[in-house]
């Protein structure tokens, strides 16, 4: 594979949050952001210059600002690291995405944050229930998030929702899709709750909703969505026409991204293998020494997986003429015999009807 024609994405982690969410796995701090927003932004840009050999003289197709909470650091912070990058850009209309909680959605944050060159708002609303959101641990409310919705409703953005949440029935996620529907938001991500270990609620004895109230909530969600204009995409997404997340997609697509900031996750093509790694997660120590751990060289069964994993999430398939990677051999016959099974699509990668309602165990196949 040609590195120069992989795209490449930039993922910037800014770890702040004022709370840890009880499902929550990720990288971050709740310490005070202070002026450490501006120390990590400095660092960031450092980290970004001593990449070279990772970029290769590429372009960055998107970035996207997670977390943590990004919309906690400044919007001066968040603008020194996007000044540093503008002329890394693939286009000057380049998808740019940042993560907010509701508590910080104002017309003024906003204004700021488009005029330092943010495109796109991810806004981790999860419910418009007080109920469900008091289940999650979120720190916000029904009345934050339909303010904040309002606030959005005529700029670029996607809204998180989860499903599954203890005591939620398929009634309330109707409700809080036709929240969605109702406003002018064009982009929709709907996840069910996972319990992952390293968190609060595994440690808890939760009542979660059983299978057959999980089924019923996915079904009125694609009905909901699909008679209102929505498109599945992939298997969390739901975008209106011309609205698909960009920097997902090139995830999915098997793009490389780098990824900058604490606890950052990268991943990079070289010849047949692909490089994964992250950095340190500690924020000071990040600040200090932006080095990199965890560096695994994929390859073989493991990178079969890999491409199975990221490609088969994509609804409807991608036609071979559109991957921007070469697919190995032995990926091809396993995938043959995913064909054979009828769980995937002949003349395009993809699963079929079949192999995308049980997704899992389709990939199960690249072993």
């Amino acid at each position: 594979m040609a590195l120069n024609k992989i795209p490449l994405s930039l993922y910037v982690h800014l770890p702040w949050c004022e709370t840890q969410c009880p499902y929550c796995d990720f990288s971050i701090t709740t310490q005070p952001v202070d002026s450490n927003d501006v120390r990590l932004a400095e660092a960031i840009i450092k980290d970004i210059k001593h990449s070279s050999d990772f970029i290769a003289g590429r372009k960055f197709k998107s970035i996207y600002f997670g977390g943590g909470t990004p919309s906690l650091a400044s919007t001066k912070s968040i603008k020194q690291i996007l000044d540093s990058v503008r002329d890394r850009l693939e286009s000057s209309s380049a998808e740019i995405t940042l993560e907010m909680n509701p508590n910080d959605v104002s017309e003024k944050k906003i204004e700021g944050l488009l005029e330092a060159g943010i495109n796109r708002i991810s806004l981790g609303i999860q419910s418009y229930s007080d109920q469900e959101l008091q289940a999650l641990g979120r720190n916000h409310d029904r009345k934050s998030a339909i303010r904040a919705t309002k606030i959005l409703k005529d700029i670029n953005t996607t809204i998180d929702l989860i499903y599954g949440i203890e005591k939620q029935t398929p009634e309330s996620v109707a409700k809080n899709l036709e929240t969605i529907i109702d406003s002018n938001i064009n982009h929709l991500s709907l996840y069910q709750l996972t319990i992952e270990p390293n968190t609060i609620f595994y440690k808890k004895e939760l009542l979660l909703p059983g299978e057959a109230a999980i089924e019923k909530m996915e079904v009125i969600a694609k009905d909901l969505l699909e008679k209102n204009g929505f498109e599945q995409y992939e298997v969390s997404s739901w975008s209106k026409p011309g609205c698909k997340s960009q920097h997902n997609l090139n995830y999915w697509q098997f793009g490389d991204f780098l990824g900058v900031g604490p606890g950052s996750h990268s991943k990079i093509s070289n010849n047949q293998e692909i490089i994964r790694y992250r950095k340190i997660k500690p924020l000071e120590g990040y600040i200090k020494n932006q080095k990199s751990t965890d560096l695994k060289m994929i390859s073989g069964n493991e990178l079969d997986m890999d491409l199975a994993m990221n490609l088969l999430r994509i609804k409807n398939g991608l036609q071979h003429q559109n991957l921007t990677i070469d697919l190995p051999a032995s990926f091809l016959k396993k995938y043959q015999r995913g064909v054979d099974e009828g769980l995937l699509l002949k003349g395009k990668i993809g699963a079929t009807q079949k192999g995308y309602q049980f997704l899992n165990e389709t990939i199960q196949l690249f072993f």
